[in-house]
C-alpha cells in the first residue's frame, strides 16, 4: 500500500488512517480507493481539443524535460494552447504546480482553463489563486488604506483581535468550490467569516495548482511570509518574456526624498534626533543634479559613510530598535502603524548584503524632479536561478522570447532546453511587410523621413480592413509626427473628427483611465467602419492588451525601439554583459529592442483563427529579420523599398515591392 492516497477527482491526498477511518472523500465524497489513488491517466485524457502538432509537440517536450525536473524554454504564438498544454500534461504527474504569471486578468485566465480540464475529464483538480491582502482583503478598514499602510493595520487588527475574519485557519474548510479565484474566496469568505487572503495561504499547501503574481515567486520575504515553498514543485512561468526586468526590479531599491523626511517625521514622533537621517537628506540634495550619475557599489557606501560620520553598519544598529517603537506610536494614535524608517533601513541592508559586482548606484531625478538615489541589480539570474534550483522542473514560456538563445544567456539557463515551435495559425492569411526604404535611427529621423513613413503609411492603411495599430519609438516622436502629418494633409479633418488612410484616428490616454476610454471607443470603430489607434512600445497598448479579429487587422511599427543609448542605467547594462561575455552586451541590448517589437506584433492574433497583416517602416527590422518572431513572419516576408513621391502616384505603390521568402 502506498504511503498515502490520492482521490481520483479532486487530488486531494489522504495518509493511510485516514483512508481507513473514512475511505470518502471529505472534498467530493468521491469513493476512495489504493487503485485510483495510482491511476493518473494521461495528458490526453484531460486535453480537452483535438491537438495540433505543434501543440502534440510542446506536450511531449514538457514531459521529456519539465517533468523530470530539467528546465523548459518555448515560445509560441498567442492563442497556442500553452497554458491548457502544460497543465493537461503535468496534472497526471502528481506534483503540485505553481502557476505565475503578471496580472490579474492573466490569472483569471489560467483559472478558467483549468475549469475547462475539469469540465472535460470529470476530474476536480484543486486551484488558488495566491494573492496580496489590498487583493483579497474583506475587512473595510483596511481595504480603504493605501497597500503598505494596509498591511501594517491588518497586522494590528489580527494581533488585537478586532478583526472579525479568522485568520487562523488550522484545517482546510470542507465543501470549498475546486477552484478558488478572487470571487470564490471573497464570497467563502464573507459567508463563512474566514479572511480571503489567510484562507487562500492555507488552501496554498494542498491545491493542486497555485496561481500567483511574480513577485510571490522571485521575492524570498515574500515566498518566506507566504508559506510559499517551490521544492518538490513544478514551476511554470508565464509571460516569461518578463522575468529578467521583473526578477531585476525586485532585487533593486531606491532612496527617495519623499521616505527620507517621512522618516524624519517619526523620529521626533518618538522624540529621537533625526540627525543621520537629515544628514542623508542633505547628501541627496547635494549629489543629484539634473544629469544623472552612475556610481559604483563600493564608492556609493564610501558617500554615504562619509555623509553619515559613522559606517551603514552602525546605522542600522542605531536604528533597527526604534521601527517598533514608531508603530507602537502611530497605533497609539490611531494611525496605520507603517514605518518609512524601516523602508530606509532595508535599502541600507540590500547594499550592505548584495554581490556589489552585479550592482550599480545612480543618483539621479524621478518622475517628478525629485532627487533619488538608486540601487539598480544588473544580473537577472540572481532572481531566476535560485527559484529554478527550488524547483522540480521549470517551464518558462512566452509568445515573445526570440531569440530565444540570448534571453536564455540573460537569466543564467543557457544549459537549458529551447524551442520555438510553428504557429497553429493558417500562415497564408499573416502577412508581413518591411519597408527597407526607411529608417528611424537617430541620425535619419527627419521631417522628410517622418513624412515619407506618413505617406507609406497612409497609402497601406487603405488595404486594411477594419483596426489598426501603429505603434512609435516613444511619446515625443509620435507626438512629432502627427504634427508634421496633420499639417501635411496626411491626418485630415471632417466634420469635428480626423482620419488617417480613411480611418477614423485615434491616440492612446497617458494615464489608464483616459486610455481604456480611447481604447473602447476605438475597438467600437474599428469593428463598425475601421480605425487606427497610434500607441507608443512598452506602453500601455503594447503589452497586456487584446486587440481580436477586426479589432486589430493591420499593425504598423514605425521604427526599432531600441532602449535610449545615453540613459547611464541602459550603458551601465550593457557594460555588465560585455564584462561576463564579450558582446553580449550588444545582443542584450538589441534583444530588448526587438523583444518589444515582437510583444506589440502580438496585440493583433490573440487566437488559432485570428490574422494580421504587419508593417514594419525600418530597414534594420530587415537587416535582423531572424530576431523577429516566427509566428508573425507568415509564409514569408516582404521587402520593399519606399520612394519619396506625390501622394497622386500612389497607386503604384505596390509596383516597387521586392518580394523575398
Amino acid at each position: 500500500m502506498p504511503a498515502s492516497i490520492v482521490c481520483p477527482k479532486c487530488d486531494r491526498k489522504y495518509t493511510i488512517e485516514e483512508y481507513e477511518k473514512d475511505k470518502f472523500c471529505k472534498e467530493c465524497d468521491t469513493l476512495l480507493s489504493v487503485e485510483a489513488g495510482e491511476n493518473k491517466g494521461t495528458w490526453r485524457d484531460l486535453f480537452p481539443y483535438e491537438p495540433y502538432q505543434p501543440q502534440i509537440e510542446f506536450i511531449e517536450d514538457v514531459i521529456n524535460t519539465v517533468t523530470k525536473g530539467g528546465v523548459l524554454i518555448a515560445e509560441a504564438c498567442n492563442g497556442f494552447g500553452k497554458t491548457i498544454g502544460s497543465l493537461s500534461c503535468l496534472l497526471p504527474t502528481g506534483k503540485q504546480i505553481v502557476y505565475a504569471t503578471r496580472t490579474h486578468e492573466q490569472v483569471r485566465q489560467v483559472l478558467l482553463e483549468l475549469e475547462t480540464i475539469n469540465k472535460k475529464s470529470g476530474k476536480k483538480y484543486t486551484a488558488v489563486n495566491l494573492a496580496s491582502r489590498g487583493f483579497l482583503c474583506i475587512n473595510q478598514d483596511c481595504r480603504e488604506l493605501p497597500s503598505n499602510e494596509a498591511t501594517e493595520m491588518c497586522h494590528v487588527l489580527r494581533k488585537s483581535g478586532e478583526c472579525p475574519y479568522t485568520h487562523e485557519i488550522d484545517q482546510a474548510p470542507s465543501r470549498l468550490p475546486a477552484i478558488l479565484g478572487r470571487k470564490e474566496l471573497v464570497d467563502e469568505g464573507k459567508k463563512r467569516k474566514i479572511c480571503p487572503y489567510f484562507l487562500a495561504r492555507r488552501m496554498a499547501k494542498e491545491a493542486k495548482v497555485i496561481v500567483a503574481p511574480y513577485p510571490y515567486i522571485f521575492n524570498p520575504r515574500i515566498r518566506m511570509m507566504t508559506g510559499l515553498d517551490l521544492e518538490k514543485k513544478i514551476l511554470i512561468l508565464d509571460e516569461g518574456h518578463n522575468i529578467d526586468q521583473v526578477g531585476q526590479d525586485i532585487l533593486s531599491d531606491t532612496l527617495t526624498e519623499r521616505n527620507l523626511s517621512a522618516a524624519i517625521e517619526e523620529m521626533k514622533l518618538i522624540g529621537k534626533s533625526p540627525r543621520y537621517l537629515n544628514r542623508l537628506g542633505e547628501h541627496l540634495l547635494r549629489t543629484t543634479s539634473d544629469k544623472p550619475k552612475l556610481v559604483q557599489p563600493r564608492k556609493l557606501e564610501e558617500d554615504f559613510e562619509k555623509a553619515l560620520k559613522v559606517g551603514i553598519d552602525t546605522f542600522i544598529e542605531g536604528h533597527a530598535q526604534l521601527v517598533e517603537s514608531i508603530r507602537a506610536k502611530k497605533l497609539q494614535g490611531g494611525n496605520p502603524p507603517i514605518s518609512y524608517l524601516n523602508g530606509v533601513l532595508e535599502y541600507f541592508e540590500l547594499i550592505q548584503t548584495s554581490q556589489k559586482n552585479k550592482y550599480v548606484g545612480l543618483y539621479t531625478k524621478n518622475y517628478f524632479g525629485a532627487p533619488v538615489i538608486e540601487y539598480r541589480c544588473l544580473d537577472p539570474s540572481l532572481a531566476v536561478e535560485p527559484i529554478v534550483q527550488l524547483a522540480d522542473g521549470v517551464l518558462i514560456m512566452s509568445g515573445t522570447l526570440s531569440p530565444i538563445a540570448t534571453f536564455a544567456e540573460i537569466i543564467g539557463q543557457q544549459n537549458a532546453q529551447q524551442k520555438v515551435y510553428d504557429p497553429i495559425q493558417k500562415s497564408d492569411k499573416i502577412k508581413m511587410t518591411i519597408d527597407t526604404g526607411v529608417s528611424t535611427a537617430y541620425k535619419e529621423r527627419t521631417d522628410q523621413m517622418s513624412s515619407k513613413i506618413g505617406r507609406a503609411l497612409e497609402a497601406d492603411l487603405k488595404n486594411v480592413k477594419s483596426g489598426a495599430l501603429i505603434f512609435f519609438t516613444q511619446r515625443a516622436y509620435m507626438g512629432r509626427c502627427i504634427e508634421r502629418w496633420t499639417k501635411q494633409g496626411i491626418i485630415k479633418t471632417r466634420n469635428g473628427l480626423t482620419y488617417l488612410g480613411g480611418k477614423r484616428f485615434f491616440r492612446e490616454g497617458r494615464d489608464a483611465r483616459q486610455n481604456r476610454d480611447i481604447v473602447s471607443t476605438y475597438k467600437m470603430a474599428a469593428v463598425s467602419g475601421g480605425a487606427v489607434l497610434c500607441c507608443v512600445f512598452r506602453g500601455r497598448n503594447s503589452e497586456g492588451s487584446n486587440f481580436p479579429g477586426d479589432q486589430a487587422r493591420g499593425i504598423f511599427l514605425v521604427g526599432v525601439p531600441y532602449a535610449n543609448y545615453g540613459d547611464p542605467l541602459v550603458k551601465a547594462q550593457i557594460q555588465y554583459f560585455d564584462r561576463e561575455k564579450r558582446g553580449l552586451g550588444n545582443k542584450w541590448y538589441t534583444m530588448d529592442a526587438f523583444r518589444a517589437a515582437n510583444q506589440s506584433l502580438g496585440r493583433g492574433i490573440r487566437s488559432k483563427d485570428d490574422w494580421c497583416h504587419y508593417y514594419l517602416f525600418d530597414r534594420r527590422y530587415y537587416q535582423q529579420r531572424n530576431l523577429l518572431s516566427k509566428w508573425a513572419m507568415g509564409d514569408g516576408v516582404k521587402r520593399r523599398a519606399s520612394r519619396e513621391r506625390k501622394q497622386a502616384s500612389f497607386k503604384k505603390f505596390s509596383d516597387d515591392t521586392i518580394i523575398e521568402l
